[in-house]
């Protein structure tokens, strides 16, 4: 009885690596890897619960194309990702952008799968009281140019009203509870296709952006899959025409280098030389 007792603890810590190992692994022999999500704005994320959204469309397509990983979608706290990733078990983390902390940690991107930007817009035809200081709404904790890429002083301007996400400031620019809203243009391209006659009535001011950026697929140190392996699922997406039709579903287009070298695949020189330039590219636009 003894034996038995004193035994317990080991068996109940063989069992318990044997399960993590089992997790690991997935029940189909295939490697998990873990993505994380940076972010809940559409079009990249539209209804977390239901899988909605750009992001998931991407990951079940890297998951049909393969087998020899399973990619699976993670909903990890936003505030804590960046402090506590390590402890997480996140492997990679899509759609977000090496400048923006991450290559500081170890990450290495992927291909640059968007160019993005913020722009200001207000209503059209809306006409604001010159004698009244500007009014802006934009997202809590996010990072803008007009504030110096610093969240917690967007937070103490007066002329700032602070929500939760992109839909809410275009709420509020369309019930004219404040002069004007700055989001994502990916964001704009979604309302355009999705709700045409919202966009319709917005006045967007595309010369004079806050500020650019762009997104990757950014591969974690403990990731079970490299950045070459993400890079040659991409390029495999894009020569299919695959990853062009998933964006067009959002409203959105390829950039133009990887949507480019779709055209080279036909000669296997120029092909190549392609993904050694892009690839370059990608490495020097991260750090």
């Amino acid at each position: 009885m003894d034996l038995a007792r004193n035994c317990r603890p080991l068996l109940a810590a063989v069992t318990g690596m044997m399960a993590a190992l089992f997790f690991a692994v997935g029940a189909s022999g295939q490697t998990v890897v873990n993505v994380a999500l940076p972010t809940g704005q559409p079009p990249m994320v539209i209804e977390k619960s239901a899988k909605r959204g750009l992001v998931f469309d991407v990951v079940d397509a890297l998951n049909s194309m393969q087998g020899e990983f399973r990619f699976q979608v993670d909903d990890y706290p936003a505030e804590r990702l960046m402090v506590s990733y390590d402890e997480m078990d996140v492997h990679i983390i899509a759609y977000s952008d090496a400048k923006w902390g991450w290559g500081d940690r170890g990450a290495r991107p992927s291909l640059n799968l968007t160019n993005g930007r913020d722009l200001f817009f207000t209503l059209g035809g809306y006409e604001r009281d010159p004698s009244v200081t500007e009014e802006i709404a934009a997202v809590r904790g996010f990072h803008y140019a007009f504030a110096n890429y610093d969240s917690d002083l967007l937070s103490q301007m007066p002329n700032v009203t602070l929500v939760s996400d992109e839909e809410s400031v275009l709420r509020l620019v369309e019930n004219k509870r404040v002069d004007k809203g700055i989001v994502s243009e990916a964001f704009l391209q979604w309302i355009a296709l999705s709700k045409p006659e919202v966009y319709s009535r917005l006045k967007i001011d595309f010369d004079r952006p806050d500020h650019s950026y762009n997104r990757q697929i950014l591969v974690l140190p403990n990731s079970p899959v490299s950045v070459d392996q993400i890079n040659d699922l991409i390029w495999k997406m894009i020569a299919s025409g695959r990853l062009q039709s998933l964006y067009a579903r959002y409203g959105l287009h390829v950039p133009d280098a990887l949507n480019k070298s779709r055209s080279n695949t036909l000669d296997p020189v120029r092909y190549f030389s392609s993904l050694i330039t892009l690839g370059a590219a990608a490495q020097g636009n991260a750090w």
